[in-house]
C-alpha cells in the first residue's frame, strides 16, 4: 500500500467538499445559478466542470 502526501489528501477532501456543495445546490434548486449574481451558468460550462458554482463573470470566487 502506498502512502499519500498531505497535499493529495487535501486535494481529495477539497474535491469531495465541492461535490457536497454541488449536490446541495441541486437539492435546493439553484445548481445552475451563479452563487454571486444568480445568473444562469451555461450548460456547456457545467458539462466541462459540473462543480462550477459561479458564472464566468466571477471565476475568482469559484
Amino acid at each position: 500500500m502506498s502512502e499519500f502526501s498531505n497535499e493529495s489528501v487535501l486535494a481529495i477532501e477539497n474535491t469531495l467538499n465541492e461535490v457536497d456543495r454541488a449536490l446541495e445546490r441541486l437539492r435546493v434548486g439553484n445548481y445552475r445559478l451563479c452563487q454571486v449574481c444568480a445568473a444562469p451558468i451555461a450548460d456547456a460550462e457545467l458539462v466541462l466542470n459540473p462543480l462550477l458554482a459561479n458564472c464566468p463573470a466571477h471565476p475568482e470566487l469559484s
